[in-house]
């Protein structure tokens, strides 16, 4: 067995982000996920959902009511949607903590900016559309009010974004079926073992993740435990409306299906009129499953 451990970045270590893109003031700890081993086995063999999500994210993007230039890609891991980004003709800032993936990621797409940087303290300036594709807005530093912190993130996107401007992501909802199990995965130079558990009482899901890798005639074994939060999907449409978003909610992007209790949301900042907003109401997809 891997010895278990757990390691976390700040400005006081990892460098996460240079003054010029994180929030005044405000520096959280995070934990320092997607190191090498875990960050080359991702970019290896689980990119399906950012490739298959990125036709319709694109679309939508596209077809949005307020033009589209500057996107941020919030949790972009190596790159995969950042690449179908940029190849769209957009603008592309692609932000994530883990160095190792943020390596791939400028080797895969020059044309974009990266930046290494926990999302909630990133700051939200001139963007069209912010896009959290696989998760990341469901990954919070220990010991803080996570509720709280989506909602200040959802504040800070309504107050960047043009009326029209898109805000979409995904997350892990409430409910059934249950998540918990052990599963494994292997390529010609790598194996993975990740046993979940959940907690719903606590709105609490964990993932112990165990990977063994091959690297010329050695062998070698990491260890990362990613703890993420679970979503009242009510509550997450509610707070979006209160920061000024029509939001719809999908089981999928497009022909892209998500896996269970997954769900993508796909919000639009709505205008003002005389310091109110514009009422388009709120659309919300009744196709999941």
């Amino acid at each position: 067995m891997c010895s278990k451990t757990m390691a976390y970045a700040s400005a006081s270590g990892t460098r996460l982000a240079d003054s010029s893109d994180r929030l005044s003031g405000q520096t959280l700890l995070m934990p320092a996920l997607y190191q090498c081993d875990l960050a080359y086995v991702h970019a290896s063999a689980f990119e399906t959902l950012a490739r298959g999500a990125a036709r319709e994210i694109i679309l939508r993007l596209q077809s949005s009511r307020a033009p589209v230039r500057r996107v941020l890609d919030l949790g972009c891991g190596a790159g995969p949607l950042t690449e179908a980004l940029v190849d769209a003709g957009f603008e592309v800032t692609g932000v994530d903590t883990s160095a190792a993936l943020l390596e791939r990621a400028r080797v895969r797409v020059p044309k974009a900016r990266f930046v290494q940087a926990s999302i909630y303290d990133t700051e939200i300036r001139d963007y069209d559309a912010v896009v959290a594709l696989g998760e990341p807005l469901t990954y919070h530093p220990e010991g803080v009010d996570a509720d709280n912190l989506l909602e200040t993130f959802f504040q800070r996107v309504a107050g960047a974004l043009p009326s029209g401007g898109l805000l979409i992501f995904d997350v892990i909802a409430l409910g059934d079926p249950p998540l918990a199990g052990r599963i494994w995965r292997a390529g010609d130079d790598w194996a993975a073992v990740v046993e979940t558990t959940e907690n719903q009482a606590d709105r609490t899901l964990v993932r112990d993740i165990e990977v063994y890798r091959r690297i010329g005639d050695s062998s070698r074994c990491s260890r990362e435990i990613h703890s993420v939060r679970l979503f009242d999907l009510a509550m997450l449409r509610d707070r979006l409306s209160l920061c000024g978003f029509a939001t719809e909610t999908s089981r999928s992007y497009g022909a892209q299906q998500l896996l269970p209790r997954r769900h993508a949301f796909f919000a639009t900042r709505l205008a003002t009129t005389g310091g109110r907003l514009a009422d388009y109401g709120t659309k919300v997809a009744t196709a999941s499953k």
